[in-house]
């Protein structure tokens, strides 16, 4: 299951990328991460290999994080992997004036087990509407700071 958004920033791509790239700044746009840790390599370049633990709905759980791609400030890839899906998402940053960044979002969800196969397709919509709201908090954040 694939999809691409995007969402037009009010700041320049130097700015956006500075907000994007910092890891303190991922639980004020992605709320329901509760914790962000470093397993091995250097933060936010390719090869690095990161945890990051979510709680929703009393439930937590983990994504493994791997950067597979890093050409600031134009685009960051990274998959995110748990026992359920592999998620590869680039996320490219285009200049459209000295204060406007267009920030595109493909994504793909490789589904592993039998029922989210089944499943994961008709929850296409739900994926679509969460990825979309965690970035209107991220331009929220980074118009702001």
């Amino acid at each position: 299951m694939k999809f691409k958004l995007e969402l037009t920033i009010n700041k320049s791509r130097a700015e956006v990328w500075k907000t994007f790239d910092n890891p303190e700044n991922m639980s004020k746009w992605q709320h329901s991460l509760t914790k962000f840790e470093l397993l091995s390599g250097t933060q936010g370049q390719p090869g690095a290999i990161s945890k990051l633990t979510y709680e929703e709905r009393g439930r937590e759980f983990s994504l493994i994080e791997k950067v597979t791609y890093r050409d600031e400030p134009n685009r960051f890839d990274g998959v995110y992997e748990n026992e359920f899906t592999d998620n590869p998402i680039h996320n490219t940053f285009i200049e459209r004036g000295e204060n406007e960044t267009l920030w595109v979002i493909e994504t793909e969800f490789k589904f592993k087990t039998f029922v989210m196969k089944l499943l994961g397709p008709l929850m296409k919509k739900s994926f679509m509407t969460r990825t979309q709201k965690d970035m209107e908090r991220f331009k929220e954040l980074a118009e702001n700071l």
